[in-house]
């Protein structure tokens, strides 16, 4: 089993609705009546029309076919159902008698900006965390008052062991080869061959202690959802290797050369 936190929102049925929120719909009766209904809206080839499904003639289907599509038994007309969605609310306000404090705010999905890797030298292996929008609010609330260069961007958290450093959307990584795994003072950082340059990533997001990357010279797939996963992301480089338990964090300036690794 796998724990997450999520949110359950109530959303509107339109012609936008997709396969995705279909499936993360919190009651599973009116998953299943959904599922029978979109059976009806397969076009020649068996894809499945949701346009067409959930638009305005689609509902009027849906509702007056409800019973049908229910297994014979009576529900009630259904326009709006309760999605979930991975991620957390968490209160403006910590101040129990502040009227802030009941109210809730929500990252937006995909705002999981940080990515922290850790080397576990009890282990001998690197440990990983994404951190959470309110913990990084929270922390550039407390460090905010401290000399500048004793400030951090992130928590960090000396259990996990050694700080390395943190990753943000559209940061470089460079993933090494064995050999320069092997031998790290080997690696020419100053004049970068195309074959190097091939191994050059670029973050795209991270969730639940995931890195998601892609190739620096990739603009959008050519085939959405098939070239590399289902999200268009990889956490494995072009030669299998896990891109996290290796990587090396680039920082380059504005001419594209590496500044420091």
């Amino acid at each position: 089993f796998e724990q997450i936190e999520a949110t359950a929102t109530r959303t509107t049925l339109t012609d936008k609705f997709t396969r995705k929120q279909l499936e993360s719909i919190t009651d599973t009766g009116i998953q299943k009546i959904l599922e029978n209904h979109i059976k009806n809206y397969l076009d020649k080839d068996g894809e499945e029309q949701f346009d067409l499904a959930f638009g305005i003639d689609g509902l009027d289907d849906l509702n007056n076919n409800i019973v049908v599509l229910n297994n014979g038994k009576n529900h009630q007309p259904i326009y709006k159902v309760r999605i979930y969605e991975a991620g957390s609310k968490f209160p403006i306000s910590e101040n129990k008698e502040s009227v802030k404090n009941k109210k809730y705010v929500e990252a937006a999905k995909g705002t999981n900006l940080f990515f922290a890797i850790y080397w576990n030298e009890e282990k001998q292996k690197r440990e990983y965390e994404t951190i959470p929008l309110n913990e990084i609010i929270e922390h550039q609330k407390q460090v905010a008052l401290l000399p500048k260069n004793e400030r951090t961007v992130i928590p960090i958290k000396r259990d996990k062991g050694r700080f390395l450093f943190s990753l943000s959307p559209n940061d470089l990584v460079y993933v090494p080869t064995i050999d320069e795994l092997e031998n790290p003072t080997t690696i020419d950082f100053t004049n970068f061959s195309k074959e190097q340059v091939n191994r050059v990533y670029k973050m795209v997001s991270t969730t639940q202690n995931k890195l998601q990357c892609i190739q620096n010279n990739i603009a959008t797939s050519i085939k959405d959802k098939f070239e590399f996963s289902a999200l268009n992301k990889m956490e494995r480089d072009i030669n299998g290797m896990m891109i996290k338990e290796v990587c090396l964090k680039l920082q380059v300036d504005r001419l594209g050369n590496v500044a420091k690794v």
